[in-house]
């Protein structure tokens, strides 16, 4: 790949007198980008086909992006969660208390979920509550901090949990 820049000389008149041509071998550039770009169509394609839910959040609470698996989950479409504080998925009382954890992690950087899976309750649009396996992981890009959650719906494994213990 070559890249080709032109310069004319332009006398007193107006007119052109000269031109320089400036030629660069972009070939290493262009197999960066071109790997670059490979690199994050196959990030979006893990992203996209995740079976459990993956959500990004700004230190502030605030939803960044969400997966198809989310979207499914809590019956909420992308576009509606996007720029929501990430509590809209959470009933009372964890929503409450929510940004008050983010916040105390901050400040004291004690973990309460962060690095730990655990299991939460979710809420989805239409309002049911629902037990999910929660587990958030600490990104920082750049001078960034964002959190990342994935999490998955585990109503049929508790059902079949009460359903053991029924037999018993």
């Amino acid at each position: 790949f070559c890249e080709i820049s032109f310069y004319p000389y332009i006398n007193e008149q107006g007119q052109i007198t000269n031109v320089v041509v400036v030629t660069n071998d972009i070939t290493d550039r262009k197999r960066a980008e071109e790997a670059l770009q490979e690199s994050e169509m196959q990030l979006r394609a893990l992203f996209e086909a995740a079976v459990d839910g993956i959500i990004m959040i700004t230190e502030d609470c605030i939803i960044r992006s969400v997966n198809p698996a989310v979207e499914r989950i809590f019956q909420y479409e992308a576009r509606e969660l996007v720029g929501q504080n990430v509590k809209i998925l959470m009933p009372s009382p964890y929503k409450e208390q929510h940004d008050q954890f983010v916040e105390n992690y901050l400040q004291t950087g004690e973990k309460k979920i962060i690095g730990i899976g655990q299991e939460v309750v979710g809420q989805r649009k239409d309002g049911t509550t629902f037990p999910l396996d929660l587990s958030v992981a600490e990104i920082k890009l750049g001078d960034q901090r964002f959190f990342m959650s994935i999490l998955r719906d585990i109503t049929e494994r508790k059902r079949a949990e009460q359903e053991l213990r029924n037999l018993s």
